[in-house]
This record gives C-alpha cells, sequence and structure tokens, in this order.
C-alpha cells in the first residue's frame, strides 16, 4: 500500500493538513466554552455579545473546514482504491492460463469487490481518521494540562487501561478478520456456481434444492462475519465503558475544585467538553487499531494479485514470428508426475500448411494447442517458432499469431460488433469482410439494430451457430497468420459447418489446424496432413490414407 500512499501524497498532504487544523480547531472549541460561561456569570455583558459573534464565525468556519476535510479524504481513498483495483485486475489479467486457472474466478471477483471494500473502510479510511484522532487527542492533553494537570493524570490513567483492549483483541480479530474474507470469498463462488446453472437447476426442478443450498451458504457466510462483529462488539462495549467512568471522574473532580475555589464554572465546563473531546478519540482510536490490524493477511493477499501486474520485474523476452515454421521436438507433458498427458510428440506445421488432428475425447489434443499457445511452460523436449525456443518468446505476443475458435464460445454482454472487435480498432472493409466470411451477415440483418445488436450474458440472446460464426469473425478480423479450429464450427448445421471450413482450405495464405473427432469424408482429404492421436501420442497419416 505504500506505493499509492507515494502516488497520492499531494493529496495525502492536503488531506493531513486539512485534518490537523480541523482537530485543533475542534478542541478549541473548549476554550471558547469557558470563556463564554466565565463572561456570563461575571455578567460582563459588553465581552460576552463579543464571544457571541467570534463563536458564531468560528463555528461557521470550523463547519467549512470539517466539510472541505471530509471531501479531501474521502476523495483520496476512492483515488487510492481505484488504483489499487485497477493493479489488482491487471496483475489478474497478466496470470499466465495455467497460473489463473489455479483459482477460482470467485475469488478474484470476491478479492475485486469484498475484500477492496474492506481495505476502504477497515485500512485507507480508518488511518486517516486515526491520524486527525491523534491531532485532536495531542491538542486535547495540551489545553486539559494548562486547565488542570489533575484531571489531565486522570484521564491519561483511562486512557492506559484502554489502550490494553486493543492489543489484546487486535490477534484474535486479525485471523477473524482473515475467516470472513476467505467465506466470503467462497461465498461468492457458490453464488456464482448457482446463477450460472438456473438453467440446468430449472429443467430438473431443482431451483428448490438450490434455495435449500443458498440458505445453507448464506447462514455459513452470516454466522463467520458475525464471530468477527462479536469481537468488534467487545471491543467498543468495552471502550464506551471506560469512557463513561472516565467522564463521570472528571466531572466529580472538577466540580469539587470549583467548590474549594481551585477553578471557575467555566473552567468545570471546558474540563468537562475536554474529556469528551480526550475519550472520544481514545474510543475511536481502540475500535480503528484492531481493524488496521485484521487487514494485514487481506493486504498481502491482495499485493500478491498486484504484484503481477509489475511489467518492470519481468524479464523481457523476444517477440515470436511464424513466417516459416512451428516445429515440436520429442514434446512430452504432464500436469503431474504420475499422468503423462503428452509422449514424445514430433510435428511440423509450415506456414500456409493445413493439418488436422483427430483422435476420441480426452486423448490429448487440446493440451498440445495449448502448449502451441505458451499456456504451459514445464513441458520436456522443445517447440520452436521460426527456429527460437517457446520458452525464450513472450508468450503474451503469441496472440498475434494465431487464433483460436474454441468449441465452447463465450460472448461478452456487448453488441455483435464489440463482440468481434474486441475493444480493438479495425477498418470498415476489414469488419465488413469478417462479417461476410464468417456467415454472420446471414442472420445479423435480421436482429434488431444489426451488429449492435447485444448479445447477452455469455451470448445467451443468440443460438449457438451465430456464437460460432461471431468467433469465427473475432478471428478472421485479426488477420493472424495461424487459426485454430478446435471443433469451432461443431454447433453449425453440416451444410455450414463444410462451407466454413473449405473457405479457410482454400485460403493459401492461412495456416489452418483443426482438431475434430468427426471429421468431413470430403474435406478431410484436403488437408496437407493428418495427424491421429491416442492416449497422449501422435501418429502420422498421408492424406489420401483417410477411408472415413
Amino acid at each position: 500500500m505504500k506505493k499509492y500512499w507515494k502516488k497520492n501524497r499531494l493529496i495525502l498532504a492536503a488531506a493531513l493538513i486539512l485534518g490537523i487544523l480541523t482537530s485543533v480547531s475542534s478542541a478549541g472549541i473548549s476554550i471558547l466554552l469557558q470563556k463564554i460561561v466565565d463572561a456570563a456569570v461575571s455578567r460582563q455583558t459588553e465581552v460576552f455579545e463579543k464571544l457571541f459573534l467570534f463563536a458564531a464565525g468560528y463555528i461557521l468556519l470550523l463547519c467549512v473546514m470539517n466539510y472541505v476535510s471530509a471531501l479531501t479524504a474521502k476523495y483520496l481513498t476512492q483515488r487510492m482504491i481505484r488504483q489499487y483495483r485497477q493493479d489488482i485486475f491487471k496483475g489478474i489479467m497478466s496470470r499466465r492460463p495455467v497460473r489463473f486457472q489455479e483459482e477460482n474466478t470467485a475469488d478474484y471477483i470476491s478479492a475485486l469487490t469484498n475484500d477492496m471494500k474492506l481495505v476502504e473502510d477497515n485500512y485507507i479510511a480508518a488511518l486517516l481518521q486515526t491520524f486527525e484522532l491523534l491531532v485532536m487527542f495531542a491538542a486535547t492533553l495540551i489545553i486539559l494540562l494548562i486547565l488542570s494537570p489533575l484531571v489531565t493524570a486522570i484521564l491519561l490513567t483511562a486512557f492506559l487501561l484502554m489502550f490494553l483492549i486493543p492489543a489484546v483483541i487486535g490477534r484474535y480479530l486479525e485471523r477473524r478478520q482473515e475467516l470472513v474474507s476467505s467465506q466470503m470469498a467462497v461465498f461468492t463462488e457458490k453464488l456464482k456456481d448457482i446463477l450460472s446453472g438456473y438453467e440446468v437447476l430449472k429443467s430438473y426442478n431443482r431451483i428448490e434444492a438450490a434455495n435449500l443450498r443458498f440458505q445453507a451458504e448464506n447462514e455459513k457466510e452470516t454466522q463467520v462475519r458475525f464471530s468477527a462483529a462479536r469481537l468488534f462488539a467487545l471491543n467498543e462495549g468495552l471502550s464506551d465503558t471506560l469512557a463513561v467512568i472516565s467522564t463521570l471522574m472528571v466531572i466529580f473532580t472538577a466540580a469539587y475544585l470549583v467548590l474549594t475555589g481551585q477553578i471557575t464554572t467555566g473552567t468545570l465546563l471546558a474540563l468537562v467538553q475536554l474529556s469528551s473531546t480526550f475519550m472520544a478519540p481514545v474510543m475511536l482510536l481502540m475500535q480503528n487499531v484492531p481493524k488496521i490490524q485484521s487487514m494485514r493477511q487481506v493486504i498481502g493477499r491482495l499485493n500478491g494479485y498486484a504484484a503481477d501486474s509489475s511489467v518492470s520485474e519481468r524479464p523481457a523476452k523476444e517477440i515470436p514470428s511464424f513466417e516459416h515454421t512451428i516445429e515440436l521436438d520429442h514434446v512430452s507433458f504432464s500436469y503431474d508426475e504420475e499422468t503423462p498427458v503428452l509422449s514424445d510428440i514430433t510435428m511440423q506445421i509450415a506456414r500456409g500448411g493445413k493439418y488436422a488432428l483427430m483422435g476420441a475425447s480426452g486423448c490429448g489434443k487440446t493440451t498440445l494447442i495449448k502448449l502451441l499457445l505458451g499456456y504451459y511452460e514445464d513441458y520436456s523436449g522443445s517447440i520452436r517458432y521460426d527456429g527460437r525456443e517457446l520458452r525464450e518468446l513472450d508468450p503474451d505476443r503469441i496472440a498475434g499469431i494465431a487464433s483460436v475458435i474454441h468449441q465452447n464460445i463465450y460472448l461478452f454482454n456487448w453488441s455483435v460488433r464489440e463482440n468481434i472487435l474486441l475493444y480493438e480498432e479495425f477498418t470498415g472493409c476489414e469488419l465488413e469482410e469478417a462479417v461476410e466470411k464468417s456467415g454472420v451477415s446471414l442472420f445479423i440483418g435480421e436482429k434488431e439494430g444489426g451488429l449492435l445488436h447485444m448479445a447477452g450474458e455469455n451470448g445467451v440472446l443468440l443460438s449457438g451457430g451465430q456464437r460460432q460464426r461471431i468467433a469465427l469473425a473475432r478471428a478472421l478480423i485479426r488477420h493472424a497468420p495461424l487459426i485454430i479450429l478446435d471443433e469451432g464450427t461443431s454447433a453449425l448445421d453440416r451444410q455450414t459447418a463444410c462451407e466454413i471450413e473449405s473457405r479457410l482450405l482454400k485460403d493459401e495464405a492461412l495456416t489452418l489446424i483443426t482438431i475434430t473427432h468427426n471429421p468431413d469424408p470430403k474435406l478431410i482429404r484436403q488437408y496437407d496432413k493428418i495427424y491421429q492421436m491416442s492416449n497422449g501420442r501422435l501418429e502420422n497419416q498421408l492424406k489420401n490414407s483417410y477411408t472415413g
């Protein structure tokens, strides 16, 4: 978090200066109160009138200062949260696919929403408030010492007792707060899972079961949150009790000093006012210190996400190219040591060539493609783009070489146009060509708004075939030299699928890899080479040897 304090140091300085001014001015009200009461008791009418006018202006100025101070603190908090959240999001999105998939997307959502709210309330805002409270405490202490050292000694004794409470409770609260953060992530994951599976639950008449499942998760999340709230309540309750006792002691002591003639009535009221001003910061400090301490682990985890966004810390890698060949030489890969997924794969992909990768589900076809795209580094053997080892290349730049059309298409809740462009700039001619070649033009005219028609969440407002055509347009518009069809036309009717695949096969400048388990007998013969996969191994077939 130090990075964000430094980045906003000018606003932070303004917030701190305003905090000092408002805190000192608030403590100064007690002196004004003393003067007003003493003037009234001694019947000094002229002094009283002047003090009345001064007090009116003083309070008006204090109101303006309080507003500006609060506004500056909130502006600083929002800026820091925005910057912190942006770095966390960039860090998450910068992760390699294999690392990204180590955590559930609900964990990321919870970090960017629930945890950020905790940081805002229990860390940044609490720290800024704590600074103001310390200034107010110091200003009040100085005035108290001037007016009555005895009353000051009583309040300091109470303060020392109150200071011990957060020191004891803070350690337990940190663990509870971490549990709250973890449970909120679990709750978000379960909720996302249930809502995403609405159609399945509805079709099998399991809505009531989903309600019961949600109820159980809801109760669990509430219980964990309440366990932390109990400690907060204990901390606040003890603080309030000690504050009341301290105030009563101050009142009785000050009253005794008035009776013995050691202080005036105005000084008594000033001491009572100061005791409240003194104890209020102490009470809030007791509440804030455990909150700030409890955020240590949460911020540590968020910093882990944000650290991934620091490009400067990554070693620079070469930009990949595909002008000639992609070569795999004795490549093997496994997710764990006991279960090999790919074994001794050797193949060559030439620029402009057409290749079919066939095999039953689970034989390793998709894993092989992920290796080609740089998803994993811990493979044996070598993968070379134009003679350069993939491990030495920038994996994020592979996307400029290869476009993948998956069987399961994800569409954003954007317009069809933006789902094709993905907010990248292309000319109108390029968009029109991609729409035509992919077949999006065959249905988009029937949609209200045309290319501006909204796809809905994950393309729910479109058919499966329409979603795959949009995915094909998304790939074609980028003119990537390599297109990979991972069962990418499976949702289309046979005739349309053949038409699109045939068009891709005829494009001499395009390198095509088609993953399929049910090839069209006529089209399969147009491929330069057919690779048959079985149990993670490759068997080469000449194109004319395929019999269907």
